[in-house]
C-alpha cells in the first residue's frame, strides 16, 4: 500500500493556518496543553477492583507531555474533595482551578506540588493547573465515584 501511495504533502501555508487553530502558546509565552486520562481506578481490572470494592475514593492519572497529574477524589457529605499532585519539576507556587456549572474553587500547589481543593458538588468540571511556564487543562473532569 505504501508503494502505491501518491499523496502529496499539504502546502506550508495550509499547515501554518491549521496550527494557528490550536495554539500551543499564549501571548505571554505560556504553553497550554490538554491532559489525557491514562488511569482511572473506576475502570480497572478484577484484581484491583476486588481489593478496593468498599472504597469512598477514586484515583485518576492524567498525562500531558512531560507532566503527570495524580488526582484523588473523595466523597464527604455528598460532595467531592479533589486532592492531587503534579509530577514534574518547577511546579511549586502554581495554581489549580476547578470550574463548572455547580461551582468553582481554587488552591495553590505547595512545595511538593500537592494541592487540595475545597469540596464541590458532583458534576462535570474543567480543571486547570497553571504553573510558571505551563498551563495544563483537563476539560471534562467528571466528579463521581
Amino acid at each position: 500500500m505504501m508503494k502505491s501511495d501518491h499523496a502529496k504533502d499539504a502546502p506550508r501555508d495550509v499547515l501554518m493556518s491549521a496550527l494557528k487553530i490550536f495554539p500551543r502558546e499564549t501571548q505571554s509565552g505560556l504553553r497550554r496543553i490538554i491532559a489525557i486520562l491514562t488511569f482511572d481506578s473506576r475502570n480497572t481490572g478484577p484484581a484491583f477492583g476486588i481489593r478496593s470494592l468498599h472504597t469512598s475514593s477514586r484515583q485518576m492519572l492524567y498525562s500531558a507531555e512531560e507532566t503527570d497529574v495524580d488526582l484523588r477524589i473523595t466523597v464527604q457529605n455528598d460532595e467531592c474533595v479533589l486532592a492531587g499532585q503534579v509530577i514534574r519539576e518547577r511546579c511549586a507556587g502554581g495554581v489549580v482551578q476547578i470550574s463548572g456549572t455547580a461551582g468553582s474553587a481554587e488552591a495553590s500547589l505547595d512545595e511538593l506540588c500537592e494541592f487540595t481543593l475545597p469540596a464541590v458538588p458532583f458534576g462535570n468540571y474543567l480543571l486547570r493547573l497553571r504553573m510558571q511556564d505551563l498551563e495544563i487543562e483537563i476539560p471534562e473532569l467528571e466528579l463521581t465515584l
